[in-house]
């Protein structure tokens, strides 16, 4: 894992120097070539961020600071009020400290010397002016220029800062070298690793958290202390963390409370991670009209590379591999939540399966699959309010959504909580109210079926009673082909008595998927009357269903078991869903 994102970082050249990171600079102070206070330049959103000098966790203390760019709440020593109302000045060595840092680098660029001067004598008027700046906050980076030159862009003060940074830590012991472990070199291990950004929504503190941290007595083994448990380089560990903050930043929203980062061992044009973020179907581009140029362009060009990904033409990469890590925040540390790893060609293979298992072939409209964000959607417990459903996966599906990701690259069977869930949001989707809160029998979700059918299908690979993506007439399955009865018992009530309200599905629906023995022979019986209405109101239909009747019945055969299992309840709801869809589109089978 540390070698991967150490790789990641030297390939993309991420990797910066140690004593230094990458800072949003908000503010700029600007100073003339003489030193006069010119005001503040506001940085525009976007900006590239800068590569500032940072002496990492010192900066943390009580009398230290970070030189160059640091908090406006440090450079100007504003002050904290107190509940009695008066204000206090908590800073003032660690200003002290940014101020006479600069006057040393003065020797190496005279820029560093007038801006330590000028905030030494216009303290007062820079303070008010940053104050006057509206949204300014007290911790927003603020740099310095001097003659519209930022001091981080010298290259003067380099050496110096190298070897003043090393004089810092002043509690440092001698250390023997040891191996380190992302480089396999020798090396003097870092005492402590600095915390890395980009997990605030996910537990993570403001100020980051580190990714290797050994802080405890029960982390610690033959007498090492902190770091030195895992020995790793300033230079390897600074790359370490420069490919996080990277992959964080190109992460998408996090789900379930985490983050989830991924790259690949070679860079490739075709990030087939990328599907699970679309929905694809039949019909050409789905694309939303309101979106911007750039994202139409990108759904274009993914929607290309699935349709590759269909047709087999991706190109192959045996050499690649690819790496994914779920990531959270807990007490300033990071929480590696899942790991994993593997060749780019099975992950090309496994999403390919994916798809096939979610297939669901809908009469007229071909083939439709949906975005991961779609799939947690129909795990969650049914509301009619589609509003926050991201905090609802972050509460509902905490501790099956990475399980879910890591079956889908590995195709592998999913949880069967996923079909309990995916069964349960049908049952209660199947009730739900209408505009006039009238009940109405309507065609099962596809997206909560299509879940259904990738989880039996995984589970039962290598059997026999694989689920079509169409109706199966033939279907071996009892429980399936009860299904379908159901389906045919509300198609009759429904041509017979048309919209009756509370009718057959509303009322024995959820019973005939569990305890079907209890349920069916009433169903018959009250079939019978509504094909005998049918017989007088319409001959035709009498005869079409009296034929479907007696040709699923005798499938079924003469008994039923009193209860279903989960499976057998996935394939009942299928059996359901494909009679009722091919019935509700075109209508042939009638005809």
């Amino acid at each position: 894992m540390l070698e991967a994102l150490y790789k990641y970082a030297t390939d993309h050249e991420l990797a910066v120097k140690p004593g230094f990171k990458h800072k949003n600079v908000k503010y700029y102070i600007s100073f003339s070539a003489d030193g006069k206070f010119l005001g503040f330049d506001i940085v525009e959103e976007g900006t590239p961020q800068p590569l500032c000098p940072d002496i990492g966790t010192l900066a943390n203390g009580k009398t230290k600071s970070n030189i160059i760019v640091e908090k406006a709440e440090v450079i100007f020593n504003l002050p904290e009020k107190k509940k009695d109302g008066t204000f206090e000045y908590k800073r003032e060595q660690k200003q002290s400290f940014y101020i006479e840092a600069l006057k040393e680098a003065d020797k190496y660029d005279k820029k560093f010397g007038i801006a330590a001067t000028g905030l030494e004598e216009q303290i007062e008027d820079i303070r008010e002016a940053f104050e006057k700046i509206p949204k300014a906050k007290t911790s927003d980076f603020v740099s310095v220029k001097v003659d519209g030159i930022p001091l981080e862009s010298s290259t003067g003060y380099l050496e110096w800062w190298d070897n003043f940074r090393r004089t810092l830590d002043t509690k440092k012991k001698p250390v023997s070298e040891s191996r380190c472990f992302i480089t396999g070199g020798l090396t003097e291990p870092v005492k402590t690793v600095s915390p890395v950004q980009g997990l605030s929504r996910v537990g993570g503190h403001t100020k980051g958290d580190s990714f290797i941290c050994f802080d405890k007595d029960a982390y610690r083994s033959y007498g090492f202390e902190q770091a030195a448990n895992a020995a790793v380089s300033e230079e390897a560990v600074t790359a370490v963390n420069a490919a996080l903050s990277e992959l964080m930043k190109q992460a998408p929203l996090p789900v379930a409370g985490a983050k989830s980062i991924h790259w690949f061992s070679e860079k490739t044009e075709n990030d087939v991670t990328e599907f699970l973020d679309y929905d694809f179907g039949l019909g050409g581009d789905d694309s939303e009209s309101d979106k911007n140029e750039e994202a139409k362009e990108d759904e274009i060009r993914v929607r290309k590379m699935f349709g590759a990904l269909e047709s087999n033409t991706l190109p192959t990469m045996p050499q690649n591999r690819y790496y994914m890590m779920s990531l959270s925040g807990v007490n300033g540390r990071v929480m590696v939540r899942s790991y994993d790893e593997g060749t780019y060609d099975e992950l090309c293979s496994n999403l390919r399966l994916w798809y096939n298992d979610l297939a669901i072939n809908e009469p007229k409209h071909g083939y439709r699959y949906p975005k991961l964000f779609g799939v947690y959607s129909r795990l969650l417990k049914y509301s009619s309010d589609k509003k926050k459903l991201s905090e609802k996966i972050d509460k509902e599906l905490s501790g099956i959504a990475s399980r879910i990701v890591y079956s889908i690259y590995h195709g592998t069977p999913l949880p069967d909580s996923v079909a309990a869930k995916a069964l349960a949001y049908i049952r209660s989707d199947m009730y739900k109210s209408t505009d006039d809160d009238q009940r109405k029998v309507y065609i099962p979700d596809k997206t909560a079926c299509q879940i259904i059918k990738a989880w039996h299908n995984r589970k039962y690979r290598n059997k026999e009673d694989q689920i079509m993506d169409h109706l199966n007439e033939n279907s071996p399955s009892k429980a399936y082909q009860v299904g379908r009865l159901m389906a045919v018992y509300a198609m009759i009530q429904n041509k017979a008595l048309g919209d009756v309200g509370a009718g057959v599905v509303e009322r024995y629906y959820t019973s005939a998927c569990n305890s079907p023995a209890l349920v069916m022979g009433k169903l018959a019986t009250m079939s019978q009357y509504h094909l005998s209405k049918l017989k007088s109101d319409n001959q035709g239909y009498y005869v079409f269903y009296s034929k479907m009747l007696e040709e699923i019945m005798l499938k079924i055969g003469t008994s039923l078991p009193k209860t279903f299992d989960l499976k057998q309840q996935s394939e009942f709801a299928l059996g359901y869903y494909f009679q009722r869809s091919q019935a509700y589109t075109g209508k042939k089978t009638e005809e």
